[in-house]
C-alpha cells in the first residue's frame, strides 16, 4: 500500500478555480501590454516625424500622401490574404502568383477571347478557388508541408501563366475595369477603400466570429484545437481557399489600377506582404496576425521606403529595408514574446504560492 502523506496545516486561501486563471497576461506589467500593443504605431508616428523635419514640403505632404496610399492598395490587400493561412499556422507563398495569374487571365479572356469583364472576373475568382482547393488538398490532406507545397505551386502556377500569356505584357484592358480601381473618391482612388473596407471584414470575422477564433485556435495549437470539437482540417482548407479568392481578387484590383498586367511580375510582390503582415503581429494583438496590426506594419513600410527614396537612397532600398525590416519584426516578436511568457511564468509560481497550503509535514514511514 502507497503510503499516505498528512497536512498539518489546512490551507487558509482556496485555490483559484478554472474561471479565475492565476495570472493573465499583461497585468503583470502595464507598460509592457501598452509595449506590445502601439510599439509599432508609436514608431510609426516617429518615422513620420522624421522625415516631414528632415524633407520640409516634400515628405508630409497631400501628393506624396495620396501616392504612398495608392501605391500600397494592392499589397495592402494581398497581406490581409495572407493573414488568413498565417493565423492558422501555415504559410502560403502563393498568393503574389495568384495574385498575377488572376489579372493575367482576366486580361486574357478580356482582350483576347472578348469575353465581358464580369465574366472574366468570375472565372478567374473560381479558378483561385480551385487553386486554393489543390493547395488545400496537398498540405492538409496529404501532409505536405505548407512552405515547401507553395514554394512549389507559386512555381508552377507563374510557368502556367508565362504559358497561356505567351509572356508578353497584356494591355488595352477593358475602361469598365480600369475606372473600378481607378476612380475617385474624396480625392482618393477606389482601389485604396477596397483595401481598408477589406481590413474592417478582416477585423470583424478575426475578432467577432467563430470562424475567425477557430483559425486563431487553430493556429495555436492543433492538438488541443481537435480535442474540444474543431474540425482543424476543414478551418486550414478554408484558409487556404479564401487566401486565393482574396488574392484573385487583389488581380482584380491590380489589373484596374495598372492598366496592363505583366505575368513575371509575381516576384516584385512576394517579400513585402509577409513584412507587413509579421510586423502586425507585433502591435494591437501581440503575437497574433491581425487586420488593423498589418496596417499599420505596411505604411511604416511604405513610409520608411518613401523617406528614404526622397532623400536620395537608390531603389532597391526598398528591398533591403522591407527584408530588413521583416526580419527585425520576427527577432521583436520572438523576444517579447519569450519575455511575456518568462512574465507570466513568475507571476503564475508566486500565485501558486500564495494559494498553495503550508509545507506538509510526512507521516513516519512503517518499515518495510
Amino acid at each position: 500500500m502507497s503510503p499516505q502523506v498528512a497536512s498539518t496545516t489546512p490551507p487558509t486561501t482556496a485555490p483559484s478555480s478554472p474561471e479565475t486563471p492565476l495570472a493573465e497576461p499583461g497585468r503583470a506589467n502595464p507598460m509592457m501590454t501598452v509595449l506590445e500593443r502601439y510599439g509599432l504605431l508609436v514608431v510609426l508616428v516617429v518615422l513620420i516625424i522624421g522625415f516631414t523635419i528632415a524633407l520640409p514640403g516634400e515628405f508630409f505632404t497631400t501628393t506624396n500622401l495620396k501616392i504612398t496610399l495608392e501605391g500600397q492598395a494592392v499589397i495592402l490587400i494581398l497581406a490581409l490574404a495572407e493573414t488568413i493561412p498565417l493565423r492558422a499556422g501555415d504559410f502560403d507563398l502563393s498568393v503574389a502568383a495568384v495574385m498575377v495569374a488572376s489579372a493575367s487571365l482576366i486580361a486574357v479572356l478580356t482582350t483576347q477571347d472578348h469575353m465581358a469583364v464580369i465574366p472574366a472576373v468570375i472565372f478567374a475568382v473560381i479558378g483561385a478557388a480551385a487553386f486554393g482547393a489543390v493547395n488545400a488538398f496537398v498540405i492538409v490532406g496529404l501532409g505536405v508541408d505548407a512552405f515547401i507545397a507553395t514554394l512549389g505551386s507559386m512555381t508552377w502556377l507563374g510557368g502556367l501563366t508565362a504559358a497561356f500569356t505567351g509572356g508578353n505584357v497584356l494591355s488595352s484592358l477593358p475602361s469598365s475595369l480600369t475606372s473600378f480601381s481607378n476612380g475617385t473618391w474624396l480625392g482618393i482612388s477606389h482601389d485604396v477603400f477596397y483595401g481598408w473596407g477589406l481590413v474592417v471584414i478582416l477585423w470583424y470575422v478575426y475578432e467577432w466570429t467563430p470562424f475567425g477564433r477557430r483559425l486563431l485556435f487553430t493556429g495555436g495549437n492543433r492538438d488541443a484545437s481537435r480535442l474540444t470539437g474543431i474540425h482543424v482540417k476543414r478551418i486550414r482548407a478554408s484558409a487556404f481557399i479564401l487566401s486565393a479568392v482574396i488574392s484573385a481578387l487583389a488581380g482584380v484590383v491590380l489589373a484596374g489600377s495598372v492598366g496592363a498586367v505583366d505575368p513575371g511580375s509575381a516576384g516584385a510582390y512576394l517579400l513585402q506582404p509577409f513584412a507587413a503582415a509579421f510586423l502586425g503581429t507585433t502591435v494591437i494583438q501581440f503575437g497574433r496576425f491581425n487586420a488593423w496590426g498589418t496596417v499599420i506594419g505596411l505604411y511604416l513600410l511604405a513610409a520608411g521606403v518613401s523617406g528614404l527614396q526622397l532623400l536620395g537612397a537608390s531603389s532597391w532600398v526598398s528591398d533591403v529595408f522591407n527584408g530588413v525590416t521583416l526580419v527585425l519584426a520576427v527577432i521583436f516578436a520572438t523576444t517579447m514574446r519569450q519575455g511575456a511568457l518568462a512574465g507570466r511564468l513568475r507571476v503564475g509560481r508566486r500565485r501558486v504560492a500564495e494559494v498553495a497550503p503550508a509545507a506538509p509535514e510526512q507521516a513516519a514511514l512503517p518499515p518495510s
